[in-house]
């Protein structure tokens, strides 16, 4: 989680997750409008997972909003611009920003470290099976921030309690290159001196071929009155010894929970 918005990448991952199966449905029903506009904000609460941080879980609230038609869909995770879709299969361009909530500046020792906006380019593959969904994502850097690229493999199970209520259980696996991975979880020579440096590829011991990140999550949408929805997500990531082995490394495990609200207009 400390990948796409370091310890809350379900705050836009997954709010596009929650809302987007709902918005779909509502889309392929012809007495329904062919676009999707919501608006809200929410609250989030993310651990640090970074050695010296100075707060063990950051906090903070974000605008939210989610719009959708028959080509674009566009929210805090980026732009995703459809090239084919039908019941069950859909393959979409995306464009994403890589930006941080809780990073190495929220530490002692590493606020320092500079870890701006970066923006990814890549296309993603998604196909429906009844209550079961599964993605694949190829992500690669274009404004030269990480250097790096991502794959990223999502499955998704799907529930309907009540006609109110939507719950979905996500396991995901992310492969980072040895770019990203720097970028992400190491310290670089330029940075920190080669004494202290932790460069995949590059520093003895740090692993060449990137990292594979797995994460476990669920999040929830309650829909209340005709056009205003209560959104819920939690997620965890976890973190092998290629990663903890880092100096600016210090768990094994991020997790992150949101609460949001937002009404369609």
């Amino acid at each position: 989680m400390i990948d796409r918005l370091s310890g809350a990448a379900l705050l836009t991952a997954c709010l596009l997750a929650a809302l987007a199966p709902s918005a779909r449905a509502q889309a392929a029903r012809a007495e329904e409008p062919e676009r999707l506009f919501l608006l809200g904000a929410g609250a989030y609460a993310a651990a640090n997972p970074y050695e010296s941080a100075k707060d063990k879980v950051g906090t903070g609230v974000l605008p939210l909003f989610f719009y959708q038609d028959r080509r674009f869909t566009a929210d805090l995770n980026g732009l995703a611009v459809k090239a084919y879709a039908d019941d069950r299969f859909k393959i979409e361009g995306r464009i994403a920003p890589r930006f941080q909530l809780v990073d190495p500046k929220d530490t002692r020792d590493f606020a320092f470290l500079e870890r701006d906006l970066g923006i990814d380019v890549g296309g993603r593959a998604s196909a429906a099976f009844g209550p079961a969904g599964v993605s694949l994502e190829y992500l690669a850097d274009v404004s030269g921030e990480t250097k790096g690229q991502e794959v990223n493999l999502d499955l998704t199970l799907s529930a309907a309690p009540t006609d109110r209520l939507t719950i979905e259980a996500v396991a995901g696996l992310s492969w980072k290159d040895k770019k990203l991975a720097t970028w992400l979880y190491g310290l670089k020579a330029g940075e920190v001196g080669a004494a202290r440096a932790y460069e995949f590829g590059r520093t003895p011991g740090a692993p060449s071929g990137g990292v594979v990140v797995p994460s476990l999550g669920a999040q929830a949408r309650y829909r209340i009155g005709e056009k205003a929805y209560v959104i819920a997500a939690a997620e965890v990531e976890l973190f092998d010894d290629d990663v903890t082995a880092s100096p600016l490394m210090a768990k094994k495990s991020a997790a992150a929970g949101f609460v949001g609200l937002v009404r369609r207009f």
